[in-house]
């Protein structure tokens, strides 16, 4: 196949000296030196050396790849990748030696390889037909050659740019251009491979997969080769049984992992020896698979991969171990590039739109297992009560006919009782046609016919209350920070990350790292006191803690949760500010007051004789309970926590824990109309 020639050297000739690059591009030289920060914004103009046609991604976008060169790296044939991420549709079509303008493109280091990434908003690419560029020659522009754009563009190329790529196409050493039918067919080849992702549960002996797994004990260092136990949370009937007994492990730690003969007895692992890092993270069963990886993937786990890291793996050879027992998996050297590396680590905390969706189900199915499990220490989830079908019939209508006078009868009382408390109107909250209870009968104990009194009742409440105190004191407090749980990127998870009880949080989950992203969630409390327009004369009104969280603070407030103690917040924190001046007036500047007066007195807590909540202390701050709001109907719920046990006979919740019924506040929200 014919390769393109040096054309006449008339334009060479025509141009005695080398023209500058057109203002604010970059050479491929410059762009593969380390001295250009990553993530810069750059500009380059080179020859198509190589290219990938589209693929599919796991989004709405497909994938292309193209190599381009210029004079400056034709010595060494190198030359540098454009990563183009763009819909079918508006992809560049390239051929072997056209010539491309990519404009404010992104200097990036991926996976150890310096490679450009297009930006869909801003980044423009040109391509110059390379069998029409030896047409423009009389005109001393390529501007004929360049062929029309997929897309929308920002700029035009102008007409120093046409022009040095006509001078760059005539420079540039043809020899060094690779065939264009050549390239095409590799090019065509590379949509044909053929996908050998499979699950665990799907491998077989003497085939060749692709993985998506969880590394779930600490890679093993073996000298030329690491060994490491993965899984993907499917099973396999061929996998090793792994039990919290298994006689060849002490603690969860195999006593001769990579060492299936024992030769290395006395420096095995004993179970004195075990640390925390060395234990069995992940699931049990047959769900779990060992892997040997020799170099230089091997290099790749020691640097960069533990225990639970999500890992792509590919070209891994499915077969028995040496004890012919069970299956396992190896990683070998690729004998045509042995410097290629068959290991990427994946980000779960990345955006969700980019996230393979074969991470995503993989995770779906840890959170899956993990409940399941979780179930099964407590023996199973308490059935449902079933809920009465009502029959349609004359009784049932006239019943259903009275509740309607009953329910129109209440609600008219209650509109009567509003206007005698002068409740706030900016506060709403939910069902409203449940009957309000006096806050004070919320705080007795229920009491069932058993033979003891039960800590906690789970129930609703709608009651009328207003707020005496809050806490924390400062509102800046009022958003807190977490990191993000490796649960939190599936679409369905309603668990959230934010207890960090549950078992659903695995212990890399609590190791925090440079890379994780925080947050923010809203968690604070309300002191609650009871309005009563028929409370006696000389009692004191009922009052109690209630906790809002996350979910109900948005609701509440109609804002969500950001760090309020950075300046570029400051908006919100007087947004938030507002909002509950709605709900509790005063109550934050007389609170602040007495917080003040604590700091300049070195004050730790209230003194005895000082009644800091009915104002009877000394000084002339007014107490908060002579806070000016006015009362608001709210939904309040009653459940019980767990929390440690100071007495063995208080350990009614499992060994050294009690229950504690606590109350929150939910279906509530201020409103400004």
């Amino acid at each position: 196949m014919s390769r393109y020639q040096p054309t006449s050297s008339f334009n060479r000739r025509a141009m005695p000296k080398d023209p500058p690059l057109p203002k604010g591009f970059t050479s491929v030289t410059d762009i593969l030196d380390d001295s250009i920060h990553h993530n810069r914004t750059v500009s380059v103009v080179g020859v198509v050396k190589d290219y990938m046609l589209p693929r599919s991604t796991v989004g709405h976008d497909w994938k292309s790849k193209i190599t381009l060169f210029d004079q400056t790296t034709e010595e060494w044939s190198e030359g540098i990748n454009l990563d183009v991420f763009l819909p079918l549709e508006e992809m560049p079509k390239v051929e072997a030696g056209d010539i491309v303008i990519a404009s404010m493109v992104t200097r990036q280091r991926y996976k150890g390889s310096l490679s450009l990434l297009n930006n869909k908003t801003m980044t423009d690419i040109h391509v110059y037909d390379a069998r029409h560029i030896v047409e423009c020659r009389g005109s001393r522009s390529a501007r004929g050659a360049l062929r029309p754009p997929t897309r929308k563009v920002r700029r035009e190329p102008d007409q120093k740019e046409h022009e040095y790529v006509l001078w760059l196409y005539n420079k540039i050493d043809k020899t060094v251009v690779p065939d264009r039918e050549e390239v095409a067919s590799r090019a065509e080849q590379t949509v044909n491979i053929k996908d050998k992702f499979s699950l665990l549960q799907d491998v077989k002996n003497s085939r060749f997969s692709d993985l998506i797994v969880q590394v779930v004990k600490a890679p093993y260092d073996l000298g030329d080769r690491a060994s490491l136990w993965v899984s993907d949370y499917t099973e396999n009937n061929n996998f090793f049984n792994k039990t919290k007994n298994d006689s060849d492990w002490v603690d969860g730690i195999p006593i001769r992992d990579g060492d299936e003969y024992g030769y290395t007895g006395k420096w095995s692992k004993t179970k004195s020896s075990t640390t925390g890092e060395d234990r069995w993270d992940g699931p049990y069963g047959k769900r779990s698979i060992q892997l040997t990886c020799w170099e230089p993937h091997a290099d790749f786990i020691r640097k960069n991969v533990d225990v639970g890291s999500w890992v792509y793996l590919r070209n891994v050879q499915i077969g028995n171990g040496k004890l012919d027992t069970n299956t396992e998996g190896f990683l070998r050297t690729d004998r045509a590039y042995p410097d290629r590396i068959y290991v990427s680590v994946l980000d779960p905390q990345a955006d969700r739109e980019t996230l393979d969706r074969r991470l995503l189900e993989a995770i779906r199915r840890k959170r899956d297992y993990v409940k399941d499990h979780k179930q099964a220490l407590n023996g199973g989830t308490k059935r449902k009560p079933e809920g009465s079908v009502q029959n349609e019939n004359r009784k049932s209508r006239r019943k259903l006919k009275r509740e309607g006078k009953a329910k129109a009868y209440q609600e008219q009382e209650q509109s009567k009782q509003a206007a005698l408390l002068g409740l706030n109107d900016h506060i709403k909250c939910e069902n409203a046609d449940k009957t309000t209870v006096p806050f004070s009968s919320i705080l007795e104990p229920v009491r069932y016919d058993t033979t003891f009194e039960l800590p906690f009742t789970c129930a609703n409440y709608r009651t009328q209350a207003r707020v005496v105190d809050f806490h924390p004191a400062n509102l800046r407090d009022f958003a807190t920070s977490r990191t993000n749980g490796e649960f939190d990127v599936l679409s369905d998870n309603d668990d959230g990350g934010s207890d960090s009880d549950s078992s659903t949080s695995s212990k890399e989950d609590k190791k925090r790292r440079p890379s994780d992203k925080l947050i923010w969630e809203w968690c604070f409390a309300l002191k609650l006191e009871e309005v009563s327009s028929t409370l006696p004369k000389g009692q004191k009104p009922a009052s109690a803690w209630v906790l809002v969280d996350n979910t109900d603070a948005q609701l509440l407030t109609d804002l969500d949760a950001h760090n309020l103690r950075s300046r570029d917040n400051a908006d919100l924190l007087e947004k938030l500010r507002q909002q509950m001046f709605i709900l509790w007036g005063d109550l934050e500047e007389r609170k602040s007051a007495i917080e003040a007066r604590k700091s300049k007195t070195g004050w730790k807590q209230v003194p005895a004789h000082s009644d800091e909540e009915n104002g009877d202390g000394a000084g002339s701050v007014p107490g908060l309970s002579q806070t000016s709001n006015k009362p608001f109907a709210c939904c309040i719920r009653q459940y019980g926590v767990k929390v440690k046990a100071e007495e063995d006979e208080e350990a009614n919740a499992g060994e050294g824990m009690k229950w504690q019924r606590v109350f929150g506040l939910f279906g509530t929200k201020i409103t400004s109309d």
